[in-house]
Formats: C-alpha cells, structure tokens, sequence
C-alpha cells in the first residue's frame, strides 16, 4: 500500500501535461483517435486509480480493444510508448527527447548481408529505413554479433508470429546483452537454456492453471527464480499453491521475491509459513491492541517485524509481555517495541517465564533502592539515575546492600546525599570495606573537615603527566576492578 496518494477530487483539478515535442513533432501525424489514445493515456499515467486498464480506456473513449491495441504498437514504432506486456496491456510511456533525436547515418554497403537476412526473415512485409537503423544503433552500442542478432529476431518471431515489432525484439536483445550475450554461440546457449527448463516450465505452468506455451518474460523469470535465487522447481511449484484468486506468472514473482527476502527456499518451509501466517496475523493482532496502535494492513508489520521476533526464538506470549511493558513506558509505536525487544535479545530474554523473572528482579532491585532511599532519610520513587547508581554499587563496586544502606544512613539528612554515599562507598572501596563491621572501623569526613582549608603540599603536573593519566583513564575498563 502507498505511504501518500493524492485523493481523486486532488487528482481532477490538477493538470496533465503535454510536452511540446508531441504538439510539434507528432501531432501533425496523428488522427483523431490517436490523440485521443495517447492523452488519455498520458493522464493514466499520473493516476493511480483502480480504473487505470485498457477497460477503463475502451468505456471512456468508446473504443474497441483492438484499436487501442493497433495505436500503442504505431505508437512503440514511432518511439512514443514502450508495450511492457501484452496480457494484460502494459504501456511504458516514454521520453520524446529520444524518439525526436535524428537517426544515426550509417553506410549502407556495411549492412548489405544483415539487411539482406533480415528481410528474409520479414517476407511478408517490407521493412522499414528507421526499423533497420534500429537494428544499427543497437549493434554500434552493445557490440552484438550480426549474426547473433538476426538468431534473436528469428526466435521472437517463432514466439510471436511475423507481426513481431523491432521494439520487442530489442529489448529482449538488451536484456540478453546485459546477461553477457554478444556473439551467435552466446545466444544459441541462450536458446538451450530455454529448451532445458521446457518440462520445468510446464509444470509451472499447470500449477497455475495455465495452458499453451510461455512467453519470453516469463522464461526469463523462471530463469531468474532457479539460477539467481536457487529455489528449486518443487518449492517454484509449492509457491504457486499458496497464491490466491487468479494465478499469474506476476503474482508468483512478487510471492517468491517475499519468500527470498525472508530466507524461505525450501517447499516445506513456504508450507509451514503459509500455514503459520494466520498465526502470526493473530499476533500482531494482539500486539496491536496491547500497544494501542492500529494499521489496515497486517501484511508490512508481520514482514517487517513480528516474523523476524518469532524468527529470533522469542514466544508468543513473550512479544505480548513486551508490547504491554512497551505501552505502560509510553512507547506506542512497533519501531519503538523493536528496539526494546532487540534489549531483551541482546539478554537472552526470549520466553514469558524469563522475561517475568527478569521484571521480577528488576522490581526486587527497585525495592532495595527504595529502603537505601529510606535509609537517608527521604520518600520518593525510584529514578533512572538510582538504578545506575545501584549498578555501580552493587555490581561493579560489589558492595553488599547492608554496607550500601549503612553509608545511606551517614548520608541522613543531608542537601544531597546520593553524591555523599558515592563519596563514603568510594572511601570504603579504597578501604577494602565488605561488611558493615569493617565500615565502621573507617573515619568518614564531616561537614566541618571538608570546609577546612588544606594544609598540604599541593603538586603540579606538567601537561604530559596529565594527558598520560587522562588516555589511561580512557582506556579503561568500568567493568574491571581498580
């Protein structure tokens, strides 16, 4: 679904343009339903309403298919528009700075065997001088073989029967061309590899309750899904099982690109993960409403995020026990849940149970700061910067709690105590303090001695002294003893 459309009311009042070129160049040479055909079409083009099909085109111009059918391939010959499919009707609008660009000049005698053969080919029509300067532009810049590429126009002739056009056979020489075919071998192995997967092909084929023969795009997709991203033919064939409504070559595409982004090949997994989808929609149904948010579709957020939770090991009731945490913190969004439920990765926290010991810790630990709290004197909640506090004390300090909420209590009824108790489990620390007992054996400051003045010998240090201790501190390990 698109993040941002216009809406149609939108999309009537603003404008379609026509570029100059065609009013200059073209329009002179069109008739009436031509430019009907073509402006229409143009307006199509920026409107992605649902009625954007050659339906929609034939009610609104009073037109027959094939006349629409019959224009658009004048129109590829003339440079205008590019027929992407023919079932269903595709048009590539294209840029008219090309189409209006003077052909390149070529020397006839050059070409005299290609455009001898080439007509041989074509013996029911007579070609075109811009259809073979087609042909030379093409040769000049990919530097295909001659001989390669009248095998090409006699393939898609075979394909598509003597009213195949130049436009098609170009672009599948181009696409072949960026495969690495240049020369007559190139193209004949090319035609082998076809020939190899023809059983392959039917089989794909009749699982989607197709009859007769492939078109080259789709050969070339099943090329892609079994050489570029390894999927076998009975997972091909599994894919296409799951598909709903009418079953197409774009369809399955678009189901194995899914399947390929989630690291799904075998057919067995594509089974499981079309029956484990309703399971997963039912969580992120349920994580929604813990989280308080609401999306029409389900199908981003499952891709997105839930099925890469379950993928990482985490329960069900694990991602539901997060979203509520997530909700009751403020974080109501499904980026935001990610990132905590990467915390509870990042601590091995994949299940109900240990995620309820670990809040049940975190609650101990809260009332342990809370009585340190007490001890000095004070009643209030406990704060992010307690809780890091606490962790210094207790895990990197290794304080006992007891020792933690005796220095709590010399801190009583002072401005600020948690920086005095950072100050008296520093003294202990250096003390060798563990117990309560040995604590009380060490001299704390008071308040008066702190204010006295030092009668000392203070020592200066040179800069490189200083810097030396400074780049040692940096590397330093908070976690290690000092």
């Amino acid at each position: 679904m698109s993040f941002a459309k216009f809406s149609s009311d939108f999309l009537m009042e603003t404008f379609t343009l026509v570029d100059n070129l065609f009013i200059n160049e073209f329009l002179p040479e069109c008739d009436e339903k031509q430019i009907k055909v073509y402006l229409y079409g143009l307006y199509l083009c920026a409107n992605p309403a649902k009625d954007n099909s050659i339906d929609a085109l034939c009610t609104h111009l009073n037109m027959s298919e094939k006349e629409i059918r019959s224009i658009y391939a004048n129109f590829e010959d003339m440079g205008l528009c590019q027929i992407v499919s023919k079932e269903p009707l595709e048009v590539k609008y294209l840029s008219l700075k090309r189409a209006n660009q003077p052909p390149k000049k070529y020397k006839a005698e050059k070409w005299n065997d290609f455009n001898a053969h080439l007509q041989q080919l074509f013996p029911e029509r007579m070609l075109t001088p811009n259809e073979y300067n087609e042909y030379y532009s093409f040769i000049d810049a990919t530097k295909f073989e001659p001989e390669a590429l009248l095998l090409v126009v006699q393939y898609c002739i075979n394909l598509k029967g003597m009213g195949v056009r130049y436009p098609y056979i170009l672009t599948v020489a181009r696409n072949w061309a960026a495969e690495g075919v240049r020369t007559a071998n190139d193209v004949e192995e090319k035609l082998e590899e076809y020939e190899r997967q023809h059983d392959d092909m039917q089989k794909v084929l009749s699982a989607l309750s197709r009859k007769g023969g492939a078109e080259l795009e789709e050969k070339q997709m099943l090329l892609k899904w079994t050489r570029s991203w390894g999927f076998e033919l009975n997972a091909i064939i599994a894919a296409a099982k799951t598909l709903k409504g009418s079953k197409t070559f774009q369809k399955l595409d678009a189901k194995l690109d899914e399947f390929y982004r989630m690291s799904i090949f075998s057919a067995e997994e594509m089974t499981d993960y079309a029956k484990h989808l309703e399971e997963l929609r039912s969580l992120a149904i349920e994580i929604n409403k813990t989280l308080g948010v609401f999306y029409e579709s389900f199908e981003h957020e499952i891709e997105v995020y839930v099925s890469p939770w379950v993928a990482k090991g985490f329960e069900e009731r694990a991602l539901v026990k997060i979203a509520h945490q997530c909700f009751v913190s403020s974080v109501r969004s499904l980026e935001g849940m990610d990132k905590v439920v990467g915390k509870f990765y990042a601590m091995g926290l994949l299940t109900s149970a240990s995620i309820d010991d670990y809040v049940a810790a975190q609650l101990k630990q809260d009332e342990n700061i809370k009585r340190i709290i007490e001890a000095t004197g004070r009643t209030r909640g406990v704060t992010k910067q307690d809780r890091e506090y606490y962790h210094t004390w207790s895990a990197q300090w290794l304080f006992d709690d007891s020792v933690i909420i005796y220095a709590a209590e010399q801190a009583a009824n002072r401005s600020y105590p948690l920086p005095y108790i950072n100050q008296i489990l520093s003294i202990f620390k250096s003390a060798g303090v563990k117990t309560v007992e040995d604590a009380k054996k060490v001299a704390l400051p008071s308040a008066s001695t702190q204010k006295q003045s030092r009668d000392f010998d203070e020592r200066e240090y040179s800069e490189d002294e200083l810097r030396a201790v400074i780049t040692s501190i940096d590397g330093l390990n908070v976690n290690d003893d000092v």
